[in-house]
């Protein structure tokens, strides 16, 4: 069973040590644009493709997202008073600590464990979290929210997008879907580059303290498990629905949370070492989710 598990996994780790050392060596990746890029070109494309080609209807598009949206409240419910009694700052870390990276890891790794039919799910979950982040992880870090941020947001416009298409029952032309297809085709392993540079460059410093590292960093895919096996027994989620939202809701803390963490001068050490160390803990998680479940 750990061979079915690694076999899928292995091209996951192997493109996201790749991006690691070409950061390392090379500037290829180190443009701020080919971020962007996969952020507002790759990742819609993805999306549209995913999601129109399943043809899943709204009804069930809605519900995957009442059911990301139903985790991420839980897991913030549950994460508020657990920072509190633990002492930790709730603005520095419920954030960091309620949305996983269900972008550039959860996707392939929904896709690695359960096949393209996972893919759309994945991707809509993804858009989710990623909305989450900027109002959630921006209002809570910042003090303030400007919803004018989601109107830039590409994923999220994608995913309206879709809405309507869906709703309307219309189905775009052969050659768009191909486009599609092609321009989304790259959104992966761009991801997963891009995530290993991202690993590469987090800095930690002697100052680190590891114990409430460690601690947090398994807490993150523990909060995640349990408010998913809620939110799947309250909605009653079909099996690939709940595999999906059970891979997305243990995966490790985001990278787009360092990037925050930076902007609003939080503990940036403390951050990397969380996304460092709570990826081994989301492996270990998803290892026994594959053992007995997946």
């Amino acid at each position: 069973m750990f061979q079915a598990f690694l076999v899928p996994i292995l091209p996951v780790i192997l493109i996201a040590a790749l991006g690691a050392l070409l950061s390392r060596k090379t500037e290829w990746l180190n443009n701020p644009s080919l971020g962007a890029m996969v952020t507002n070109i790759g990742l819609p494309a993805l999306l549209l493709h995913s999601l129109l080609s399943m043809e899943m209807d709204l009804s069930g598009m809605g519900r995957i997202l009442l059911a990301m949206v139903a985790t991420l409240a839980l897991s913030a419910l549950i994460t508020w008073p657990v920072l509190r009694l633990c002492g930790q700052s709730v603005r520095r870390y419920l954030s960091v600590l309620v949305n996983p990276n269900t972008g550039n890891l959860g996707i392939p790794v929904s896709y690695a464990l359960l096949g393209e039919d996972a893919l759309a799910v994945a991707v809509v979950v993804s858009s989710v979290v990623t909305i989450s982040h900027f109002t959630l992880g921006v209002s809570v870090m910042s003090g303030s929210f400007a919803p004018r941020q989601l109107l830039r947001n590409a994923p999220a416009l994608a995913l309206v997008l879709a809405a309507v298409l869906l709703g309307f029952e219309v189905q775009p032309p052969e050659f768009v879907m191909r486009t599609l297809d092609m321009v989304g085709g790259m959104t992966l392993p761009i991801m997963l580059l891009l995530l290993g540079r991202s690993l590469a460059a987090l800095k930690l410093g002697r100052s680190t303290q590891w114990t409430p590292l460690l601690l947090m960093s398994a807490y993150r895919p523990l909060v995640g498990l349990i408010s998913a096996l809620a939110v799947i027994w309250l909605l009653r989620l079909n099996e690939l629905d709940a595999r999906v939202l059970m891979i997305q809701a243990v995966m490790p803390v985001a990278v787009i949370s360092y990037i925050l963490t930076v902007r609003y001068e939080g503990p940036t050490e403390r951050v990397a070492g969380l996304i460092l160390l709570s990826m081994p803990a989301s492996f270990v998680v998803v290892g026994i989710l594959a053992h007995f479940w997946l």
